[in-house]
């Protein structure tokens, strides 16, 4: 139960908006800083061996994309050395996606998985998707194809509702029959809104109230899981919870531990046989930018339709044609924009209350930009 509750694994990430609180060519470049903000903090603490040392995890795979297009050979190299030493992990996602994605989409997104692991050596065994509600009953096979141990869901319940109990630990059944551990989490904001890296006495009030809870649900595990971002919010960059999280260790328990997502799933292993076993589709509640685009989203449709028939006829032609030439060029791209148009973000935050201001505007032209590229 909640009460013998020994460790949380405190799991700080960057969420990624592609849009919401900037604008969409702007987002990318600032998730290019804020890795180098969290390359900066892990090396700081590299010597640092308490249970606070400064850990990041990448949240999605095309911001470490764009990164990696533009770092120097150095900072490669750095990168290379924190992940390997367990002080940054990267996870698999290509995005926040949406269930518009069908398989034949789900694989596609997972073209980078192969660049990073092969010409980087990273070793990406966990996955998380954020704000999103629900996914595609398909995903689980996906995942466990491409060898991924781990899968947590931190989910927005603005407008939307996550499946109960939650938070819960269990393995989702895929259609296959094989089972992918998963996590059903609390929103991926969840510590810094508990005062964790902000007040210690405001975290240990909340602490009685969320143990409580957990007792309520039957929280099964000795151990939690809480993800957390920068104190800005959305498409924030690294934090230094270091100092927080040693301060508190040595005066409150639970235990708090700056983790990876390969430290919570091994520590769950000691648990496996506690995990219930559900099977079936996890309903997205939460999606409805696609409804406000209906035009855009009909196009992105027949493009994933014009880009299947497309994929077929290349894998027949022998001869390397003019089109086969053409095709080999725009086939990255035209999946690209294909995909970010379904990515989770729909709109400007402040879309619904200045629906006439410039970054309410732009942001939607960038955003119908992808499915009138894709097409």
């Amino acid at each position: 139960m909640a009460d013998n509750i020994h460790t949380i694994y405190l799991v700080h990430h960057s969420h990624t908006d592609i849009g919401y609180t900037l604008d969409q060519p702007i987002v990318w470049e600032m998730h290019s800083r804020f890795i180098d903000d969290a390359i900066a903090l892990a090396h700081r603490y590299r010597d640092h061996d308490s249970d606070g040392a400064f850990r990041w995890t990448v949240e999605t795979t095309s911001v470490l994309e764009y990164w990696l297009k533009y770092a120097t050979d150095a900072e490669i190299d750095r990168f290379i050395e924190l992940e390997r030493q367990g002080r940054i992990e990267v996870t698999g996602m290509f995005a926040n996606i949406t269930p518009l994605y069908d398989t034949d989409q789900i694989i596609e997104s997972f073209q980078i998985l192969r660049r990073l692991r092969d010409d980087y050596g990273f070793n990406i065994e966990h996955a998380m998707n954020c704000d999103v509600n629900g996914q595609n009953w398909p995903l689980t096979d996906v995942l466990l194809d491409l060898g991924i141990k781990g899968f947590t869901m931190a989910i927005n319940s603005h407008f939307g509702g996550a499946f109960q109990p939650r938070p819960y630990t269990f393995n989702w059944q895929a259609p296959s029959g094989r089972t992918l551990p998963v996590n059903n989490g609390w929103p991926y904001d969840k510590a810094w809104r508990e005062g964790v890296g902000r007040d210690e006495a405001e975290f240990a009030t909340r602490w009685q109230r969320l143990q409580a809870h957990l007792n309520d649900i039957g929280y099964p595990l000795p151990i939690l899981l809480l993800q957390t971002y920068h104190p800005y919010g959305d498409n924030g960059t690294a934090f230094d919870f270091t100092p927080f999280i040693d301060a508190w260790n040595q005066k409150h328990q639970p235990r708090i531990v700056m983790a990876t997502p390969r430290m919570w799933w091994e520590a769950v292993q000691e648990y496996a046989d506690q995990l219930e076993t559900f099977r079936g589709d996890w309903t997205d509640f939460w999606n409805f930018g696609s409804i406000s685009s209906a035009h855009e989203q009909r196009l992105n449709r027949l493009s994933r339709a014009s880009l299947r028939t497309a994929d077929a006829l290349y894998a027949a032609l022998e001869q390397p044609t003019s089109a086969y030439k053409a095709f080999s060029r725009h086939r990255k791209d035209a999946w690209h924009h294909l995909n970010l148009w379904d990515e989770h973000t729909w709109g400007a935050d402040v879309s619904i209350v200045m629906p006439d201001n410039d970054d309410t505007r732009t942001q939607w032209y960038h955003k119908a930009d992808y499915a009138h590229k894709a097409r």
